[in-house]
Parts: C-alpha cells; sequence; structure tokens
C-alpha cells in the first residue's frame, strides 16, 4: 500500500496595522535620538533669537502697534520665534529620507510588506512630535524669561496654531524631500529657506511696514500664515485667526497627499 503525501503551504501571517506603525516609529525616534549634531542645528536659530535678539530687539524697539492694540516687542516676537523652531525642525526631520536611502536602510524597509501609509504616517507621528517638541521647548524658556499677557484663551489658541504650524511646515519639508532626489539640493533649500521664509513674513514687523514687493510675497509664503495664526489667537482668539488656522491646515492635507504619491514613486526606484 503506497501512502499518499500532502503538503500544506499556507500563506505567511500578515503583519497587523499596529505592529507596523510602532515599529516604524520606533525606528524613526531612535534615528531622530542618535542624530544629536542635528538636534542641537535645529534648536540653535531658535535660542539665538530668543535669549539674544529678542532681548535686545525688546529694549531698543518697546513697544509695537499690532491691529490697534499695543504689545510689548517680546510678545510680539514671539510668534516668529516660535516659527522659526518649527521651520528648522522640520527640516532635520525630513533629512532622515536621505539618511535611510545612503545607509540602505529604505532597500531593507521596501524588502518586506511595508504599507506605505504606515510609513508616511510614522514619518509624519515623529516628525510632527519633534517639531512640536521643540518649539514648545522654546516657549517654555520663553514664559521664564519674559511675561506675556494671554488669557486663557490666547494660550489655548496659541497651542493650536503651533500644532498646526508643525503639521503644515513639516508636511511641506517631507514632501519636498521625497520629491527630490539629491541630498546636497535638499540640505541647500533647507538652509536658505529658513532665512526667506522668516523674513519674508510679517516676522519681525507688520505687513503694513514691510516693503509692497514683500508684501506680495508674504501672501504666498506659508511662515505668513502660522505666525499670524499664532499672533493673532494669541492675541485676539480664535474668532482673529480661523482663517489662518483653515489655510495651514489645506496646505497640510496638500502636502502630505503630495508625499505619499512622491514615497510611492521613491519605493518604486529602490
Amino acid at each position: 500500500m503506497v501512502a499518499r503525501l500532502t503538503f500544506g503551504n499556507a500563506p505567511p501571517s500578515r503583519t497587523a496595522k499596529a505592529a507596523d506603525l510602532s515599529a516604524v516609529l520606533y525606528r524613526e525616534y531612535a534615528q531622530l535620538a542618535r542624530n544629536r549634531v542635528y538636534l542641537i542645528l535645529g534648536l540653535t536659530p531658535m535660542l539665538v533669537y530668543l535669549l539674544l535678539v529678542n532681548t535686545s530687539l525688546s529694549n531698543l524697539v518697546g513697544v509695537v502697534d499690532y491691529r490697534g492694540v499695543e504689545l510689548r516687542f517680546a510678545v510680539f516676537l514671539l510668534p516668529m520665534v516660535l516659527a522659526m523652531s518649527v521651520v528648522s525642525a522640520s527640516g532635520t526631520s525630513s533629512m532622515a529620507v536621505f539618511q535611510e536611502e545612503m545607509s540602505g536602510v529604505a532597500t531593507q524597509l521596501w524588502s518586506y510588506p511595508l504599507r506605505r501609509s504606515r510609513f508616511l504616517l510614522g514619518k509624519l507621528i515623529a516628525g510632527v512630535s519633534m517639531v512640536l517638541g521643540q518649539s514648545l521647548l522654546g516657549l517654555g524658556v520663553a514664559v521664564l524669561i519674559f511675561e506675556f499677557p494671554f488669557d486663557l484663551e490666547g494660550w489655548l489658541g496659541l497651542l493650536v496654531a503651533l500644532t498646526l504650524a508643525s503639521l503644515s511646515i513639516n508636511g511641506l519639508y517631507l514632501a519636498t524631500a521625497l520629491t527630490i532626489t539629491d541630498y546636497q539640493t535638499f540640505m541647500v533649500l533647507s538652509n536658505v529657506s529658513l532665512s526667506v521664509l522668516v523674513f519674508s513674513a510679517p516676522s519681525l514687523y507688520t505687513v503694513d511696514s514691510m516693503p509692497l514687493v514683500l508684501q506680495w510675497v508674504s501672501v504666498i509664503n506659508p511662515l505668513t500664515y502660522a505666525i499670524n495664526a499664532m499672533r493673532d489667537a494669541a492675541v485676539f482668539g480664535f474668532a482673529a485667526a480661523w482663517q489662518a488656522m483653515l489655510v495651514m491646515a489645506v496646505i497640510a492635507v496638500v502636502s502630505y497627499t503630495v508625499g505619499g504619491r512622491a514615497l510611492l514613486n521613491r519605493a518604486r526606484d529602490i
């Protein structure tokens, strides 16, 4: 009697979605924590402007008339310092895309059945949390040094606007990093854009006092809406800042949509 041999070939079990996301988050946070040089470079501009420029100009300028309200210059300048922190940290976190490719980690990642949505969501959460953490650190230092006349609604509005600014600006830098394939090009854009975005927005001055050309540029500058949202929400409340917040929300949605498509194309080329 001949025995009948049978073979079973069960497909490998799929990785749970939560496991995918937690693994990506762990890798992102570990990579960001190891890059201490980039973290220091991201913190330096914010602390320089907060501790040196802000204190010096506050004694020089004194008071700024902002939409009919007289604000101490230290209060007026706070959104600019936070916006600078957001831009600097967003550029730093987006550099991880190139580090993964140069170290060969990207090839290993896409050798596994990793969902594009989980990978992008992990980068979003890790990047935005880093940007927010760095900005909140700067806000905490500012509170220790200066006095701010904000009520509860003002502080809540400032935090909401700061969160939206982190989402939108980090999304822009991440989409740019995923679209550009050359590391040096992104490095140049990241370093140059910090000064261009900050000083072509109503950061140190009101829109009315800017040259006409810069007023036109400020309309298409995403940092204009971040600074205006934080400043208006802190001084006047949510009602005065909702339009700028809406613009930032739209920028965030468009940026992560473009970033998702760019990530798919990038994964195919690896």
